[in-house]
């Protein structure tokens, strides 16, 4: 199955921006965890403030794993907090799920950052154990 490359995710956005990687690298690691059998198999659910430029990590999702508005297979829920961003997968075929928590000190960070691009430079530089606190159920 073929995805959407990051390069091809930010045309889609409009620019390569934090929150799009951010997204975008959730999602990566939610396919190569859960690996879904095709693009209806795997859902996700997310919760963070509905306003961007957080919203802008949907996008990333949507890019990188297939689960889309349009399909109805991608959840936004409000949380009202930066500090609470929360990305869940869940493989419908295995019930294995994946749930990612975006690291505040990562948000509080890029807050300090105010250029977009080095922003989405910085994030790029870092792994996914320091992006994200992840939580598998198997």
């Amino acid at each position: 199955m073929r995805y959407l490359t990051l390069e091809e995710a930010s045309v889609f956005h409009g620019h390569l921006g934090p929150y799009l990687i951010i997204g975008y690298r959730a999602g990566e690691l939610a396919r190569k965890i859960l690996n879904p059998s095709n693009e209806f198999d795997l859902q996700a659910k997310v919760t963070l403030p509905l306003k961007t430029p957080y919203t802008c990590i949907v996008d990333g999702i949507q890019c990188s794993t297939k689960c889309t508005l349009g399909k109805l297979n991608i959840e936004l829920v409000d949380s009202g907090s930066i500090c609470n961003i929360v990305i869940e997968f869940k493989r419908k075929s295995s019930n294995k799920t994946l749930k990612l928590k975006v690291r505040e000190s990562v948000i509080r960070k890029l807050h300090e950052i105010t250029d977009v691009n080095e922003g989405a430079r910085w994030v790029k530089t870092l792994s996914v154990e320091d992006l994200f606190e992840i939580v598998m159920n198997t």
